[in-house]
């Protein structure tokens, strides 16, 4: 079967650079593109997401510097 498939792959004829450029922009025009809407709420939906995971890491972050700089005999940067 894999043979099947490795003459089929030889049969096929190849294309210049302007048929597969024409080939190209046929297959472009069948993609159905997204709305300027559905971009904007998805990019704002993206950023909101960005925001509200960078305040949950902060604050998992600080809560991991409290825990270990108050548990282990360390001495912290922040504290003096």
């Amino acid at each position: 079967m894999i043979e099947g498939e490795a003459e089929e792959q030889k049969k096929k004829k190849r294309v210049g650079p302007f048929d597969f450029l024409k080939q190209v922009r046929a297959e472009a025009e069948k993609v159905t593109w997204t709305t300027w809407n559905e971009t904007w709420v998805s990019t704002m939906m993206v950023l909101v997401m960005v925001v509200i995971m960078a305040i949950f890491f902060l604050i998992v972050d600080q809560g991991v510097r409290f825990g270990v700089c108050n548990v282990l005999p360390i001495e912290c940067a922040s504290r003096n």
